[in-house]
C-alpha cells in the first residue's frame, strides 16, 4: 500500500486540503483453482496487500475528477450526465471509473461530486486484478454505507459494470476477493452459487511471493476463449455418459470417453484442478504447508502441460523456483501467457531466492522479474475518515 501521506501532498497540490478521506482497495491472487471457475469448480483466492489507494475530498456539486498518479492523467465530468463510452475508451482505466458509476445509478443511487487522487503500486497487466480492484475502490467511495454491510452485491456490481459498460465477460471471482478479502484467510469460493468460506491462510516459517514476469499478456484473451470453447466441447460429450452438472464434478474414469486428445487434456485439467483446491483447503486447516506447497506445483504442471496456457516465461520461473532449497511449491497465476507466479518461500531465505531466481531468469529470458512480498490482507476498506493535517 501507498503511504498516504505521499498521495496526501501531491493531492493538496492539485486541489487543496478540506476534509480529506481515504481508501483502499486491494489486489488479488488466485493461491489455487486456475481456469475452472468457468467449469463449476472451486477457486482459493486471496486479497493482498498491494493495491490501490485514494485520497477522496466530497463537493458539494455533481463534478467528479479524478487523477491516477501512475498514468499522470486526470478526467473530470459530470457524474449526473449519462457517461458515455466511446470505443477508443474501453481499454482505457477512465472506463472502468465511468462503467462503475454508471451502474450505481442505474441502481438509483443518488450520487454527489468529489476530486480523488489515486495511486496504486499494483504492476499493471500482470494478473493481479487492478482492473476489479479499480471497480470496487469507485464503487466503494460513492456508495460506502450500503457496502459496508453488502459486500457480495458489491462484488456482483463491479462485476456488471465491466460486463455491461467495458465488455468484458469477466468471471465473479476477482471482484469477490477484493470485496470479501479478510486478513491473513484466503476464500473457498464456490463461483457459481457464490457460497463461500474463509480459510486460515497461515504459511508459517514461509512467505508468499508474488513474482511478475514482465512478459506481457497478448494471447491471455484469445486463448480463454479458445479454452471455454474446448471445455464446453468436452462437457458436451461427457454429460451423456456422466450425471454430473458441471465439468468439474465429471468422475475422473469418464474421460476414457473422451476420443480428442486436446479435449481429453482440457478436461483432465478442470477435473483435477478442482480436486487439488480441495486437497489445498484441508493441508491449509491442517497447518500441512509443505503439501500445500506441493499442490501449487502440481497445478503448474497440469497449466502447462494439459490446459497449456504457460509459457516459456512462466515455466522459467517456476523451473528456477522449485530448484531452489527452500522454495516448497511456485506457479503461475491468472489467465496466463505471461503476467505473474507465485511462490512459497522459506523466510529466512527469501533474499536468496529473489538473486537466484532473478539472475537465471534473466539469463534464459533477457527479461527482468519484479518480485513482490505479499500479504494476505482485507478487503476494499477505508482507511481514514479524515486524514490527519500533514503538519501536525
Amino acid at each position: 500500500m501507498i503511504q498516504t501521506s505521499i498521495l496526501q501532498q501531491e493531492f493538496i497540490q492539485r486541489y487543496g486540503e478540506l476534509e480529506l478521506e481515504a481508501c483502499f482497495s486491494p489486489g488479488r491472487v488466485n493461491l489455487i483453482g486456475e481456469h475452472i471457475d468457468y467449469n463449476g469448480g472451486f477457486v482459493l483466492p486471496a486479497a493482498i496487500s498491494l493495491g490501490i489507494t485514494a485520497v477522496v475530498k466530497r463537493r458539494e456539486d455533481d463534478i467528479v475528477r479524478i487523477y491516477a498518479r501512475e498514468f499522470s492523467e486526470e478526467i473530470s465530468f459530470t457524474v449526473n450526465d449519462t457517461l458515455s463510452f466511446q470505443q477508443n475508451e474501453k481499454t482505457h482505466w477512465s472506463a472502468y471509473v465511468k462503467a462503475t458509476l454508471q451502474v450505481l445509478k442505474d441502481k438509483g443511487v443518488h450520487l454527489r461530486g468529489a476530486d480523488i487522487l489515486i495511486g496504486s503500486d499494483l504492476p499493471l497487466g500482470s494478473g493481479l486484478s487492478s482492473s476489479a480492484a479499480l471497480e470496487c475502490l469507485i464503487a466503494y467511495i460513492f456508495n460506502e454505507d450500503f457496502y459496508n454491510n453488502n459486500r457480495t452485491q458489491l462484488a456482483l456490481d463491479a462485476q456488471l459494470a465491466e460486463r455491461k459498460y467495458v465488455g468484458v465477460n469477466c468471471g465473479i471471482m476477482d471482484q469477490f476477493a477484493v470485496a470479501n478479502g479478510k486478513l491473513h484467510q484466503a476464500i473457498l469460493l464456490n463461483c457459481a452459487t457464490l457460497e463461500y468460506e474463509y480459510i486460515p491462510a497461515d504459511f508459517k516459517d514461509y512467505q508468499l511471493l508474488i513474482i511478475n514476469s514482465n512478459k506481457s499478456r497478448s494471447l491471455a484473451e484469445s486463448k480463454y476463449n479458445e479454452r471455454r470453447s474446448e471445455c464446453d466441447a468436452a462437457f458436451e460429450i461427457l454429460s451423456k455418459f456422466d450425471i454430473a452438472e458441471d465439468l468439474c464434478h465429471v468422475h475422473e474414469i469418464s474421460l476414457a470417453y473422451l476420443e480428442n486428445d486436446t479435449l481429453y487434456q482440457r478436461a483432465k485439467h478442470a477435473i483435477l484442478e478442482n480436486k487439488r483446491v480441495l486437497y489445498a483447503v484441508e493441508a491449509l486447516k491442517n497447518g500441512s504447508i509443505e503439501a500445500f506447497g506441493q499442490l501449487l506445483t502440481e497445478s503448474h504442471i497440469s497449466l502447462d502441460t494439459d490446459y497449456e496456457v504457460s509459457g516459456h516465461e512462466l515455466n522459467m520461473i517456476v523451473h528456477y523456483s522449485t530448484h531452489f532449497d527452500g522454495c516448497i511449491g511456485a506457479r503461475m497465476t491468472g489467465a496466463g501467457f505471461g503476467g505473474c507466479c507465485i511462490a512459497l518461500v522459506k523466510k529466512d531465505k527469501t533474499a536468496r531466492f529473489i538473486t537466484y531466481v532473478g539472475k537465471k531468469y534473466a539469463e534464459k529470458t533477457g527479461l527482468k522479474a519484479d518480485f513482490y512480498l505479499a500479504e494476505i490482507s482485507e478487503g476494499v476498506k477505508k482507511i481514514w475518515n479524515h486524514l490527519p493535517s500533514i503538519n501536525q
